[in-house]
């Protein structure tokens, strides 16, 4: 075998190295952002009941009420951080990333397996559709996940300060 080949294997190699470093980090991040909803989710399910027995209490009552719909807000925002995200495509747009659940759904198991050999037997287009795939990963799952985390956080922290403000004034 001729140096090149050896010096192209091994650049090969590192290509997919580096895919697949970036598909690990890019799941790790997916699972640490569904964590934390669901801590907002029980941090949140846990404050409705103390707030429902704060309610017939008169000065506290207001804070109480303003707690628990920030509450409810907080946890359906982090409800829909939870849930998978998927790409969407303009009807007649076929552009398919072929390791896309939702993409793959879409296919009958015949044509998918047919598509998808020619991309695995194609070491270009395979590179290309992996580097799609985490293009479509990072715009349509992480970025939205990432945001309705964010509207979970600032919900329960700009709502139970209002609480808190209202229950010290209204003592």
């Amino acid at each position: 075998m001729s140096e090149l080949s050896q010096d192209e294997k091994w650049k090969g190699l590192m290509r997919g190295q580096v895919m697949s470093a970036t598909v690990n980090k890019f799941s790790v991040i997916i699972r640490l952002l569904d964590q934390k909803a669901q801590v907002m989710i029980f941090l949140n399910s846990i404050i409705v009941p103390v707030c429902l027995n704060s309610i017939d209490k008169p000065g506290l009552r207001d804070a109480a009420i303003i707690s628990i719909v920030t509450a409810v807000l907080s946890i359906l925002a982090a409800m829909i951080c939870i849930y998978p995200k998927r790409r969407y495509r303009k009807s007649g747009d076929r552009a398919l990333n072929l390791l896309h659940f939702n993409d793959i759904g879409h296919l009958e198991k015949d044509d998918y397996m047919i598509r998808f050999k020619e991309v695995l037997n194609t070491p270009d287009k395979l590179a290309e559709t992996v580097v799609q795939d985490l293009y479509d990963t990072s715009r349509f799952s992480i970025l939205p996940k990432y945001m309705w985390l964010k509207f979970s956080y600032a919900i329960f922290a700009i709502g139970n300060i209002i609480a808190i403000l209202v229950a010290f004034l209204g003592l």
